[in-house]
């Protein structure tokens, strides 16, 4: 028993030897060496995430803050002197040019063109008088009846009677004239904003009774910086959006820009007109405006994630090559406007190049790097990406 025992013992350390003595190497053995031996190329560089350069145009409009004023506004005054004896025209009424909104005690103007009529009747009596006087006299001079003196004294009657009669004509408008303006008319179409008087009131000239406003259309007035203000032409159309209407916004026509600057901040007054059929805006009013842009050449675009800062200038890495062979290399730039995410690239950068735009901060000039274009590592045609 005890030798059988030993047998087995042997056969079993046989069979362990043979286990683990090392195989002769096969095709399959080098294949497996070789895969874990050969280095991975995406394992070489730093990962980072690229976006092609795409070429277009911004639409990109500063906005800035302008008032609403009414398109006329005007404080009517009183332009003679009178006591209220009527108000024609309430708050908020519309009116048309023309209409009445007080009318004035016209009494004493009344009775001052009565006079001043009565005046001319009796000045042209008093021409007609110094005309004959003159015919009388001319005739007489020929007969060397009366002097040149005589005579020259007719003519300068005649010319007094004339001046007086003038005068006389004068004071009849005048009267006329503050007749009609014991009446207080609208001087525009509009709304009334405001009644400043009452009936009884006493006014003299000069004295504010009534504002009226014009509203179906309005102006928009806004301070702009020289360089926007460069950017603008007469003529040109934008939109302004209005907060106190829920954020409507309505085309608006620009009219002027301003060629002085505001002493106080420096800006140029543009004014736009909008019209405004419904009444919704009114006077003092808030409203933001896209200042329109000028139509531009198309460029290459870039995200703004994508530029950094280098030797005082704006840069981008730009990635050359795929795969193993993929490098990173830095691109000064010179960039223009932007709008959201995307900048504008005025020299620097061609349609199709490749930017970083995810990991650029750890890149150094010529760096090796891993490229992924939506999360995956970017391959050429004959490279099939790894399975997910």
């Amino acid at each position: 028993m005890r030798a059988r025992a030993l047998l087995w013992a042997s056969i079993a350390w046989a069979l362990v030897a043979s286990a683990c003595s090392p195989a002769e190497p096969g095709e399959d053995a080098a294949a497996g060496r070789a895969a874990v031996s050969a280095p991975d190329p995406l394992q070489t560089g730093v990962r980072v995430r690229t976006v092609p350069v795409e070429t277009g145009r911004l639409t990109a409009r500063d906005e800035v803050s302008a008032l609403v004023h009414a398109f006329h506004k005007a404080t009517v005054t009183a332009e003679t002197s009178g006591r209220v004896l009527e108000r024609l025209a309430e708050p908020g009424d519309a009116v048309e040019p023309g209409d009445v909104l007080f009318q004035l005690d016209a009494s004493r103007p009344r009775l001052e063109l009565d006079r001043a009529v009565a005046t001319i009747a009796a000045r042209q009596t008093d021409l007609a008088h110094a005309r004959r006087e003159l015919e009388r006299g001319r005739k007489l001079m020929e007969r060397n009846a009366i002097s040149e003196q005589k005579r020259d004294d007719l003519q300068y009657a005649v010319e007094k009677a004339e001046s007086e009669l003038a005068l006389a004509v004068v004071a009849r408008d005048s009267a006329k004239r503050a007749l009609e303006d014991a009446t207080i008319r609208a001087p525009f179409a509009g709304v009334v904003e405001d009644d400043l008087v009452d009936v009884g009131d006493f006014v003299t000239s000069g004295v504010p009774v009534a504002t009226v406003v014009e509203l179906s259309r309005v102006r928009l007035r806004a301070g702009v910086t020289a360089a926007e203000a460069s950017r603008l032409a007469v003529g040109m159309n934008a939109r302004a959006q209005f907060a106190a209407l829920g954020g409507d916004s309505l085309e608006a026509d620009l009219k002027s820009i301003g060629l002085v600057a505001d002493p106080t901040d420096g800006t140029y007054v543009v004014e736009f007109w909008v019209e405004n059929p419904d009444g919704h805006l009114r006077d003092g009013m808030i409203a933001s405006v896209e200042l329109p842009a000028p139509e531009r050449d198309p460029h290459p675009l870039v995200p703004r994630g994508a530029l950094l800062r280098r030797e005082g200038r704006t840069a981008v890495f730009v990635v050359e090559g795929m795969g193993a062979d993929a490098r990173a290399f830095a691109r000064l730039l010179r960039i223009g406007r932007s709008q959201g995410n995307r900048v504008e690239v005025l020299e620097g950068l061609r349609e199709g190049e490749r930017v970083v735009v995810d990991g650029h901060f750890a890149l150094s000039d010529g760096a090796a790097v891993v490229p992924e274009s939506n999360g995956r590592p970017e391959t050429t045609s004959s490279e099939t990406p790894p399975a997910p």
